[in-house]
């Protein structure tokens, strides 16, 4: 299979968690396959992108920072109980995208992406550049080690990652095409031990 990798930049971004009833809001660190592959559907209009990406472990770089807010009720437009979200800044990350002839093999090699929430306060202005096309084949570009992404089980075939040793699930919200439902679905969390291409790994070199 191939893959595109692009290098994302963002100055501020909330990846937050969906939890109920909660005060506090987390930001992940790594870049879900929901999030990413919905946000590049939207970019370029389309509804079959499959992509993934992670943060670099970088001590420059995903600065911890939080935010107090309070939302307003659209009918009575008075605030909530104030929130606290965290969030993240000076951001770099790596993005990797299926490359499929008629449709993401077309994505220019630079652009510009919104990915996230809070973007109301101008949160998840992305910039994405093209580093390199990675062509992974099963024995030279494989191995065990400690996933670093996040990735529905329907979709282990798409990203050749071909055993589960020590599974950590989770699940992500996956849109119904052409309306603003969808439904969970069970997936595979960044801690899990596998078998899989080299650069869904978290390099444990350092």
């Amino acid at each position: 299979m191939t893959f595109m990798e692009y290098r994302l930049t963002a100055r501020t971004l909330y990846l937050g968690e969906r939890m109920k009833g909660s005060i506090f809001k987390p930001c992940i660190k790594t870049i879900p396959f929901s999030q990413i592959s919905g946000a590049l559907n939207a970019r370029f209009g389309l509804d079959n992108v499959k992509a993934v990406g992670c943060l670099v472990d970088d001590p420059g770089f995903n600065k911890d920072n939080y935010l107090v807010y309070a939302p307003r009720d659209r009918g009575s437009a008075i605030s909530r109980l104030p929130l606290q979200a965290g969030y993240l800044s000076d951001v770099l990350g790596k993005v990797y995208v299926l490359m499929e002839e008629k449709s993401t093999g077309g994505f220019p090699g630079k652009f510009e992406l919104v990915l996230g929430g809070l973007r109301s306060r101008g949160f998840g202005a992305c910039t994405m550049e093209r580093v390199q096309v990675l062509h992974v084949l099963p024995r030279r570009d494989m191995g065990p080690g400690i996933l670093n992404v996040r990735i529905p089980i329907e979709e282990q075939e798409t990203f050749s990652l071909i055993k589960v040793i020590r599974p950590i699930y989770g699940y992500l919200f996956k849109p119904t095409p052409g309306t603003l439902s969808g439904n969970y679905v069970l997936s595979l969390f960044e801690g899990s031990e596998v078998v899989a291409p080299l650069f869904l790994l978290k390099d444990t070199r350092r």
